[in-house]
């Protein structure tokens, strides 16, 4: 009887001590849950949450990380480079381009595309840097993935990860560029890759669908039904050697490249150096881009740089004062210009405005000035190995940041040449 007593005894001190550490263990979370809620939760130090790195107007979703969100973080982490061409190069060349060369607008902001503006540009780049692998790998895609089976004519862009069609339109720009582009490889790597065959298939097509009234015209669109084609010019367009080139082989080039030339000058205002952007053909006047009041200066700056000889050529001169004018002034060049009361700019930056104003002084031989540009865009780059935009000198992805980028790249090898003014 007493043993059985004991016994009782040690069941209800075992029952006490379970249900002593059952409520030490339990109180702190139900401490813990009534005090902070099931809503709330405290951030650690330092934890915030993972960004993209791009524009703060892009909101980031609030689910679970998808496939699709993964993939706007970079496979391996960049290594540290030496240079900022390097770093640019790398942010190009490895975060920006396809296992086939297609380059994409954007690296995150919704559906990637390609845009064939930056196809052409980096040929321009792989002729640069000499590289003929880089150059066919570019020229390849464009010939598989961009050109309209039914115009011939490069299509305006196609979306990343597909390759399909985004719009039915080709831009005389995008054309022009990559026809200067095969025209410049065939003389600097020669006969025998097809180069100068491709861009003469692009030029014959122009003939047909690039023009109006034998203007050079902005470039055609298209349905399943018929394709029509823009009545006005685009000053940024143009590419002087090719066309050069085009008229001493084609009669009707010939003609194209005289009468356009004679539309494009009366697009330089005499007063301020500044250009109309656009040349409405059927009107024969100088205006503004459809719904614009600005004139932007990348085309411009492009229409100094691409059509010109630079020997004889005034309004790339003309046009680099005006920069350099605002430049000292400001300490700022405007992305655009209202064309009135001597040109009136915007006063917003662009990476892309001081690349290209940057390139077109070296063209003329100010290198001090192509070197004040290099610096204050290199104040813009991402050196962060941690952001998706490592390298990148655009910090606003949300519109075609990727030409800040390559405008850059192009700048930074053009002045590998260029020396301080004497």
């Amino acid at each position: 009887m007493k043993k059985k007593k004991n016994q009782l005894w040690v069941y209800a001190l075992v029952a006490v001590v379970a249900l002593i550490l059952l409520g030490l263990a339990s109180g702190p979370l139900i401490m813990g849950y009534f005090e902070f809620g099931e809503a709330e939760t405290e951030e650690m130090p330092g934890e915030a949450p993972a960004s993209s790195g791009y524009a703060a107007e892009v909101e980031q979703p609030e689910e679970e990380e998808t496939p699709e969100a993964e993939a706007v973080v970079p496979v391996e982490p960049p290594e540290m480079h030496d240079t900022p061409e390097e770093m640019l190069e790398w942010f190009m060349l490895v975060q920006m381009m396809d296992e086939n060369g297609g380059v994409r607008n954007e690296y995150a902001n919704g559906r990637p595309y390609i845009l064939a503006e930056t196809m052409g540009q980096m040929m321009e780049y792989a002729l640069r840097v000499d590289n003929q692998e880089l150059f066919d790998v570019e020229w390849n895609f464009v010939k598989e993935n961009m050109i309209s089976e039914e115009y011939g004519l490069v299509r305006a862009s196609i979306w990343a990860d597909d390759y399909s069609p985004r719009e039915n339109a080709s831009n005389t720009d995008d054309d022009m560029r990559i026809l200067w582009a095969l025209y410049e490889a065939e003389e600097k790597w020669g006969p025998g890759h097809g180069y100068k065959a491709g861009g003469k298939a692009i030029a014959d097509q122009m003939v047909e669908y690039n023009q109006y009234m034998n203007i050079m015209s902005k470039g055609i669109s298209w349905d399943e039904n018929s394709y029509e084609i823009n009545h006005r010019m685009d000053i940024d367009d143009l590419r002087w050697e090719v066309m050069q080139a085009l008229a001493n082989e084609d009669a009707i080039w010939r003609v194209m490249v005289v009468k356009t030339n004679a539309q494009f000058l009366t697009c330089q205002d005499q007063t301020n150096g500044l250009f109309w952007q656009e040349y409405d053909i059927e009107k024969s006047r100088a205006v503004y881009p459809v719904g614009k009041d600005e004139c932007r200066t990348s085309h411009m700056l492009r229409a100094g740089m691409y059509y010109s000889d630079y020997k004889t050529y005034v309004p790339a001169t003309t046009l680099h004062n005006k920069m350099k004018q605002e430049w000292e002034g400001t300490g700022k060049i405007s992305s655009g210009y209202k064309m009135e009361n001597l040109g009136t700019g915007n006063g917003i930056e662009e990476m892309e405005t001081y690349a290209l104003a940057g390139r077109n002084a070296i063209r003329l031989g100010d290198c001090d000035f192509a070197i004040e540009m290099k610096e204050r865009i290199l104040l813009e780059q991402v050196g962060d190995t941690d952001s998706p935009i490592y390298g990148s000198v655009s910090r606003n992805r949300k519109e075609n940041g990727v030409e800040d980028d390559m405008d850059t790249l192009l700048l930074l090898e053009e002045l590998k040449t260029c020396k301080k003014n004497q």
